[in-house]
């Protein structure tokens, strides 16, 4: 028995020897410090470019809304109205800078010396056949002229305002059973001496166009009040020696046509700070 408890503790000893010489020479693996992290090199940050706003396309007054060509006719004021500096033209250009995006196409389809009934012979072929979406009709002034004169066998029938009447309301009639809509914008003056027979006679002529407007539901603007109002102004600090908004008293220069082009943007819903703010370089 006391063999066997030597051989167990010599076994032991043995064992307990043998580990710890494995140990002892065992080749010491050197632990090395991890190298210091190279930092990164600090990245810019990212520059967002700016957005860009998106320009805000302003809608279209009602009155031009879902229309693409007008036809504006009328005598030689319009005539002179399309060409450069005249209310059609302004008129043009205007719309093309206000409303980019929703582009206008202007007709101007003046005759010198039309009257309502020379005007209402070609309103279907100058008008109508244009395929318009929007009519505006300017006339009377010839009318008023002519009606001062002495009938003559050449000449029996001199104007009247129940014949400018009857005109009036014929083209009307014509263009409202196609559905197009008109705007009747009435004569300005004749003569820039204010209180002349012929400025007091189209006084009438602008009362038939009104009710005529009424009669029909169309849109109506009075031409005839903003010309009044500026002579008026200036003749009170500048006198009646010269013409201010027309060439020879009836055919408006270049402050005329303005006055008219400003008038029928706000008839047509212009806001007015635009129209006020409104320039052309050419």
């Amino acid at each position: 028995m006391k063999q066997v408890q030597t051989v167990i503790v010599q076994f032991l000893v043995a064992m307990t020897i043998g580990c710890l010489g494995w140990y002892s020479v065992s080749p010491l693996i050197p632990i090395e410090a991890a190298p210091p992290s190279t930092p990164r090199p600090s990245q810019p940050p990212q520059q967002t470019k700016p957005v860009s706003p998106q320009p805000v396309i302003e809608p279209q007054p009602e009155a031009l809304r879902n229309k693409h060509r007008i036809v504006v006719v009328g005598d030689s004021i319009t005539q002179s109205g399309g060409q450069y500096g005249g209310y059609v033209w302004l008129l043009q250009r205007y719309l093309n800078f206000l409303y980019p995006q929703q582009p206008l196409e202007l007709i101007s389809s003046g005759v010198s010396g039309n009257t309502s009934a020379l005007l209402s012979e070609r309103f279907k072929q100058d008008v109508l056949d244009q395929k318009p979406d929007l009519i505006t009709i300017n006339i009377g002034v010839n009318d008023v002229l002519q009606s001062f004169q002495t009938p003559t066998p050449a000449r029996p029938n001199i104007p009247n305002p129940q014949e400018y009447r009857q005109n009036l309301t014929a083209m009307v009639e014509l263009a409202t059973a196609k559905g197009i809509p008109v705007l009747l914008l009435s004569p300005t003056i004749i003569y820039e001496n204010l209180s002349s027979r012929e400025n007091q006679r189209i006084a009438e002529y602008i009362a038939v166009m009104r009710e005529v407007a009424l009669q029909y539901r169309c849109q109506f603007i009075d031409l005839n009040v903003p010309f009044r109002h500026v002579i008026i102004t200036y003749q009170r600090y500048g006198g009646q020696g010269q013409n201010l908004l027309t060439r020879d008293g009836i055919h408006p220069n270049i402050a005329g046509h303005q006055i008219i082009a400003y008038t029928i943007l706000k008839g047509w819903g212009v806001p007015e700070p635009k129209i006020q703010s409104l320039k052309l370089n050419d």
